[in-house]
C-alpha cells in the first residue's frame, strides 16, 4: 500500500515539474525547431507563445482536469493562422497579431459558452481571463513593436501575472501550496487528507508554513519576470536565440533555492505537525 501511494506522490510531483518544464521551454523550443522554415526569429517565438497560451487555457494538467481538445484547438489553429499569414507575405507584425486575435477569440467564445450553458451557477475561469488579458495586451504590444526580444519577454507577463495571483492566495483559507500539496502529503489516503485540514485549523504553524511557502514561490515568479526582461534586452535583437536560453538561468536557480529550502526546512516540519495530528485522530 505504501508502495503505491509513493508511486502517486512520485508521480504528481513529476507531473507538476514537467508541466513547469514545458510552460518554460516551449517558447525557446519552438525558436529552434522552426529554424528550418527560415521564419523571423519573431515569429517562430510566436509561434511557441501561442502554442503555450492553448496549453495554458486548457487548466493544470496535474489536476487531472485539463480540457485536452481546448488545449489542441487553442494552440494550433492561432499557430496555423501565424505560419499561413506569414507564407502569404503580410509580414512579421501582421501574422503575429492575427495569430493573437484567434487566441483571444477561442478563449473568449470558450469563457461565453460556459457562461451561456451554466448559467448564474457558471464560476469565471479566472486564469483563462487573465489570459484573455495577455492575448489582448499582445495583440496592442505586437502591433507597436514587433522586436523578437519583446515576442521572447511575453512570458515575463505570465510569470509577474502568475506571481502575484499566487501571492493574493497567501492569506486566503485555500493558498496555492495547501491545494497543490495536500494531495501528497495525504498520499491518496483519506484519513491523512482529514488530518491535514483538521491539521489547517488547528495549527496556526502549519497554516504559516504553507502560507509561507505560497508566498516565496509568488515572490521567486515576479522577480524572475524582472529579471528575465532585464536580460533579454541586455541583448541585442540579433542575439534571441542566446537571450533566450540564458533569460531561464534565474528561474532554474531561484526555483532550484525555493525548493532546497521547502524541503529541507517547512515539509518536514509541516509533515510532523500532520503526523501529530493524524496520531490524535487516531488515539480519539
Amino acid at each position: 500500500m505504501s508502495e503505491i501511494r509513493l508511486g502517486r506522490k512520485a508521480a504528481y510531483i513529476a507531473l507538476m515539474i514537467a508541466n513547469a518544464a514545458v510552460d518554460l521551454l516551449l517558447p525557446t523550443v519552438m525558436l529552434f525547431a522552426l529554424a528550418p522554415t527560415g521564419m523571423p526569429p519573431a515569429v517562430r517565438l510566436a509561434v511557441g507563445g501561442t502554442l503555450l497560451s492553448g496549453k495554458a487555457i486548457g487548466g493544470r494538467a496535474e489536476s487531472g482536469r485539463f480540457r485536452w481538445r481546448l488545449a489542441v484547438v487553442a494552440a494550433l489553429l492561432p499557430a496555423a493562422a501565424i505560419v499561413g499569414s506569414y507564407a502569404l507575405g503580410l509580414g512579421n507584425v501582421p501574422s503575429m497579431v492575427i495569430g493573437a486575435i484567434a487566441s483571444g477569440v477561442i478563449v473568449l467564445a470558450d469563457l461565453l459558452r460556459s457562461r451561456w450553458r451554466d448559467g448564474s451557477k457558471h464560476r469565471v475561469d479566472v486564469f483563462a481571463v487573465v489570459v484573455l488579458i495577455e492575448v489582448a495586451a499582445s495583440v496592442v504590444l505586437t502591433s507597436i513593436n514587433g522586436d523578437a526580444r519583446f515576442v521572447l519577454a511575453r512570458i515575463s507577463i505570465y510569470l509577474a501575472i502568475g506571481g502575484i495571483v499566487i501571492l493574493a492566495t497567501t492569506w486566503s483559507e485555500r493558498p496555492l501550496m495547501r491545494t497543490a500539496l495536500k494531495p501528497v502529503a495525504s498520499q491518496g489516503d483519506p484519513a491523512r487528507a482529514e488530518a491535514f485540514d483538521r491539521a489547517w485549523q488547528h495549527s496556526r504553524q502549519f497554516r504559516t508554513l504553507y502560507r509561507a511557502m505560497t508566498a516565496s514561490l509568488g515572490g521567486v515568479l515576479i522577480v524572475d519576470a524582472v529579471l528575465r526582461v532585464v536580460i533579454i534586452y541586455s541583448q541585442s535583437a540579433d542575439a534571441v536565440a542566446r537571450s533566450s536560453l540564458s533569460s531561464q538561468l534565474p528561474l532554474i536557480i531561484l526555483i532550484a533555492v525555493w525548493f532546497a529550502v521547502g524541503r529541507g526546512l517547512a515539509v518536514p516540519r509541516a509533515m510532523r505537525l500532520l503526523e501529530a495530528e493524524l496520531a490524535n485522530g487516531s488515539a480519539k
